[in-house]
């Protein structure tokens, strides 16, 4: 596959299923700061109102922020508390289903993750699947800027530095959020500005807990309904770039 120099994926809702996991952590985190009773939240009533507004909100700090109150320093707060606390928990999680058979069959191209959730869990989570190898770099929330966390473009352009030593070819960023989208469209703005040779295509996982893509403002070059379509996607761009 030349031309294709990386391939970079979202871990929540892309890689892995985490949405009780995360939900779980989320409670616990939002006792601790505003010392409420989680169930007061209805944002925390159910796995079904938290993805709701998880999808809504554009990133975590934002979510915590709107939809819980909290102040700039509370949530920067929150923040410190999510590595220790999703490590806390055990709650299980597992991989989309086809996602393992396509790593393997993509594995001579570098793998990166570009996530908002912790390096040490997403890390943790790797190594229970035997997946660790796999990902040459990985960029938790830990890794950027709290003001420059998704849409932003910075956690995105930091792991195509890692990955990438030409200067000249495409690279795909997979997720299942608009703000993906939206952050790899900023980091082509910003590539662009540097007359850079790299193009970062995104797709979007409609694969896994997305139901519906079709009011996003910002759409994906490609969709995703299966995770087997990544292959025929990068395939097909590489056909066309050797046309």
């Amino acid at each position: 596959m030349n031309n294709v120099l990386a391939i970079i994926w979202d871990f929540d809702g892309t890689l892995v299923d985490t949405r009780q996991k995360n939900l779980n952590v989320t409670r616990r985190i939002i006792e601790q700061i505003t010392q409420k009773k989680a169930v007061t939240f209805p944002v925390l009533s159910s796995l079904e109102n938290y993805i709701s507004a998880t999808f809504k909100a554009t990133n975590w700090r934002e979510l915590y922020t709107c939809k819980f109150g909290l102040t700039n320093h509370q949530t920067y707060l929150a923040g410190k508390l999510w590595t220790e606390y999703q490590l806390q928990d055990n709650t299980p999680t597992k991989l989309f289903p086809g996602v393992h058979d396509v790593l393997l069959q993509l594995k001579n191209i570098p793998h990166g993750i570009v996530s908002q959730n912790s390096y040490s869990n997403i890390l943790k989570l790797l190594n229970e699947y035997g997946l660790e190898d796999l990902f040459k770099a990985i960029i938790g929330y830990e890794e950027v800027d709290i003001i420059r966390q998704k849409p932003e473009p910075d956690g995105l352009l930091a792991c195509i530095d890692k990955l990438c030593n030409s200067s000249d070819g495409n690279i795909f960023y997979i997720g299942d959020h608009e703000t993906d989208i939206v952050c790899a469209a900023r980091a082509n703005k910003v590539l662009q500005l540097k007359n850079s040779g790299l193009k970062i295509s995104s797709i979007a996982a409609h694969y896994g807990v997305v139901d519906d893509i079709s009011d996003w403002n910002s759409k994906p070059d490609f969709t995703a309904e299966k995770v087997e379509d990544i292959i025929e996607f990068i395939t097909l761009r590489k056909k066309s770039m050797n046309v």
